[in-house]
């Protein structure tokens, strides 16, 4: 395709839009994305984002890509470009199937990449794309399942890596009455919201309230946290010394494991640059089974053939080198795991531009004029804004119901408390600490701060939840099978141990429940996160500030279609 002039039609089209998504059939090793995103930073009248979505069966290793593009760019006379190649090299993704969401210019250009067959990708896209950029004919009715009003695309058989040359490119109209129903509730596929009504309560102020209000904010949203526990002593993240980050795998990559991925992958591009005292890259050792269904976790790994620098299999030898413990079982090590503290990084949420907290407990939202209200018990309103986001967990659900909103049919009416805790115990009784997360049935994290946390505990159809002697006790057993210290409780059987307890909020399926509330336009939801409100708390949030936004969604349909289902 010649390059220049589809950059010049497409320049032509985007004067003064508020955005514009692209998608590039035929991504091949991003040159032509390198060229809009220059064109887009040079243009004086370009719109205020631009999203491109590329297609490729298979990601290249960064170094390599940057290789070959440097030579491109070096015999088309390219090397004003060489500074957005650097950035790009940064940000590229390991070579993991589904989609892949880069940030640049602080958000104002982002792409997307799908890994995979491009007619299957094609079917999994959530999005609304202004122009397609096609080798040749075959994609159009891919085209129309995705077309925006007015959307056009531009068609020319030559590779866009092929040397510049007049080629025609040909423009047509897509035929939006051609579309097959998309899979998606008509709900996610809303208009754009405009500057001017980009305000959004978002009740809750844990992982989940805390991810959406810097999702929004980072889009230039106002946004009002609203929570009882947020800054008091009583909150439940306020002893809760350190947590795990930790994406999961299973033999036939199903919906969860591919949903921990997406999560995984989102938290730690937008949260891996914070301090290591809030963001600890440590990687997490995932042990074999010495008990009840025993699973070759070599085996599948093999099956399912991810790259190293994401997954890979280690034997007890090389378990135990790694995590420094006298570790006797092999398992799957996750390098990019991470151990996280939650207070420390919900503080930091709560300090990005656009967010303000508010200290109360919401009882029910109601829509007036338009906007949505928040009220406590008293019926008093505490803030109101045109969007709202229930991330509170359990609450979520109480919320819903007193506001008329929840559908007993729906999963959300099924979502429970399950009670834990966690135990923390001094580092040097277990000889500084493993390096490394070591988790199975339970986990030890490395120390911070000379403790490290051990966990955790299930407390089924408990009315409150609390630091417990049993509870302690079943930690540190725990923790001794995964170490392979047996003599460990009888040396902390006379120690003062602390800990901390809390409530998951888990739905059936250990799914969460993420999109738009049925029949109550402008309310979402966040919840149901079990024991992963890390893993989810930004995919959460970006999905639900894509949809508002009009971005392409960072999610496969398949998978939005199960989590919003609440």
């Amino acid at each position: 395709m010649s390059d220049g002039r589809v950059i010049d039609l497409l320049s032509r089209s985007w004067i003064s839009q508020p955005r514009i998504t692209l998608l590039d059939a035929d991504f091949g090793q991003g040159l032509l994305f390198l060229k809009l995103w220059d064109a887009w930073r040079r243009h004086t009248r370009r719109p205020e984002r631009l999203h491109v979505i590329g297609l490729l069966p298979g990601l290249p290793d960064r170094v390599d890509l940057r290789e070959a593009l440097a030579a491109r760019l070096a015999e088309v006379g390219g090397e004003q470009l060489m500074p957005l190649l650097d950035a790009l090299q940064i940000a590229w993704p390991l070579n993991l199937p589904g989609l892949h969401r880069l940030e640049f210019e602080a958000g104002a250009v982002t792409l997307t990449l799908g890994v995979g067959a491009a007619d299957t990708v094609f079917g999994e896209l959530c999005a609304e794309v202004d122009g397609f950029l096609l080798k040749d004919t075959s994609f159009l009715p891919h085209a129309s399942l995705l077309a925006a009003p007015g959307a056009r695309g531009y068609i020319s058989r030559a590779s866009h890596l092929a040397a510049e040359a007049d080629t025609h490119v040909e423009v047509v109209s897509i035929d939006r009455s051609v579309a097959h129903p998309r899979k998606l509730p008509h709900s996610w596929l809303q208009s754009p919201v405009e500057r001017g009504e980009q305000r959004a309560l978002v009740i809750g102020a844990g992982f989940a309230g805390m991810g959406v209000a810097q999702s929004l904010a980072l889009r230039g949203w106002r946004v009002t946290v609203i929570d009882e526990k947020f800054g008091h002593n009583t909150s439940t993240h306020q002893h809760h010394v350190a947590a795990a980050l930790t994406p999961m795998v299973s033999r036939d990559d199903n919906i969860r494991a591919r949903l921990s991925r997406a999560g995984s992958l989102r938290a730690q591009a937008r949260w891996g640059a914070m301090p290591d005292a809030i963001f600890h890259a440590c990687g997490a050792i995932q042990l074999e089974r010495n008990q009840g269904r025993i699973v070759d976790l070599a085996s599948v790994l093999d099956a399912l053939k991810f790259p190293s620098q994401w997954v890979q299999y280690l034997r007890a030898d090389q378990a135990s080198e790694l995590s420094g413990m006298p570790l006797n079982r092999g398992g799957i090590y996750f390098p990019t795991a991470a151990r996280v503290n939650p207070q420390g990084l919900l503080d930091a949420l709560a300090k990005t531009a656009g967010v303000d907290v508010l200290c109360a407990q919401v009882a029910q939202v109601a829509g007036v004029s338009g906007s949505w209200r928040a009220l406590d018990g008293s019926g008093k309103v505490l803030a109101h804004a045109p969007y709202v986001v229930i991330a509170g967990g359990v609450h979520t659900r109480t919320v819903l119901k007193q506001s008329g909103l929840l559908d007993e049919n729906a999963r959300l009416s099924a979502m429970h408390a399950l009670g834990g805790e966690v135990s923390c115990i001094p580092s040097a009784d277990l000889y500084g600490g493993p390096r490394c997360i070591v988790a199975g049935d339970g986990y030890v994290l490395p120390a911070q701060n000379g403790q490290c946390v051990i966990g955790s505990t299930y407390a089924h159809a408990a009315r409150d939840v609390f630091v417990s002697p049993e509870g302690i006790a079943a930690n540190i057993k725990r923790a001794a099978g995964l170490l392979n210290m047996p003599e460990l409780f009888g040396q902390l059987k006379d120690k003062q141990i602390g800990g901390w307890a809390g409530w998951r909020a888990v739905l059936p399926g250990r799914l969460p429940a993420i999109g738009p509330v049925q029949r109550a336009p402008g309310v979402w939801v966040a919840c149901g996160f079990a024991s992963r409100g890390l893993t989810w708390a930004t995919l959460a949030g970006d999905l639900i500030a894509g949809a508002l936004n009009g971005e392409p969604l960072v999610l496969e349909n398949d998978i939005i279609q199960v989590i919003s289902e609440n």
